[in-house]
């Protein structure tokens, strides 16, 4: 389990958290306990995704999978305990916060953005869609859910665990859901550097083209920063954040 979280990474979601919470003005130290759940969350995705029956990956930021440095047996059962533990944090962080009657709404918050109307079920369609001529909306589609769907859900849990008010909630999900997919797209850009890393696949940038892959990232983009406009000042690290992923080159 320790081998996988601490592999190194952007740490994106907590980030993308706490920058939330900030946004909401509420102290982001309050928070760390569900920033680390969507980690270790996010972690058990890339366990999983990593499997010989999935991806059938060797390496994950440089260093041998967890699959391939302790075995698939036991690459499965730290994934099945990172996500217990993620759980487990979020639901903890509601009554660290003094809102235990909130804890139900975080959990089954992450429930959906992990399960079959998320990542899981993004993740099986994204393996039906190896080797097969697949449309931009699809691809949209499967990449809302397998990738967008913890982000947003990493965006809209402070709102949720304070129980702020839905106008400011609705526009940090207005924000997470361009951002999560614009991430992806430029996932997809860098990856063109490795033709052998969505070999099958079809992608934004095969779709789009790397100059018009780049333009839906701007637009994004744009559209991300425009709905958190009414947030002012507070919501300048989510600006930042949504800057770097426009930017990002790793």
């Amino acid at each position: 389990m320790r081998y996988a979280v601490f592999g190194g990474g952007k740490r994106l979601r907590p980030v993308a958290m706490l920058a939330a919470a900030e946004a909401l003005g509420r102290r982001p130290e309050a928070f760390f306990e569900a920033a680390c759940a969507v980690e270790l969350a996010h972690t058990t995705s890339l366990i999983l995704d990593d499997l010989p029956c999935m991806d059938d990956a060797e390496l994950r930021r440089g260093r041998p999978c967890t699959h391939k440095k302790y075995g698939d047996a036991t690459a499965l059962l730290a994934a099945i305990a990172l996500l217990s533990q993620a759980f487990r944090l979020v639901a903890r962080n509601a009554c660290t916060l003094g809102n235990p009657e909130n804890a139900s709404a975080a959990v089954t918050l992450l429930d959906e953005a992990l399960g079959p109307r998320g990542l899981v079920g993004g993740q099986e369609l994204d393996l039906r869609m190896t080797g097969i001529d697949i449309s931009l909306d699809t691809v949209m589609h499967v990449h809302a859910k397998k990738a967008g769907a913890l982000f947003v859900a990493a965006v809209r849990l402070p709102a949720v665990l304070a129980g702020v008010d839905s106008d400011r909630a609705q526009r940090l999900a207005d924000f997470a859901a361009p951002v999560g997919l614009a991430f992806q797209i430029t996932d997809d850009l860098i990856d063109t550097a490795d033709p052998s890393e969505d070999a099958g696949k079809s992608t934004f940038v095969t779709l789009l083209g790397e100059e018009g892959a780049r333009q839906r990232v701007d637009a994004l983009i744009d559209e991300a920063i425009s709905a958190i406009l009414p947030l002012g000042d507070g919501a300048e690290g989510l600006r930042h954040l949504a800057k770097y992923v426009q930017s990002r080159q790793v």
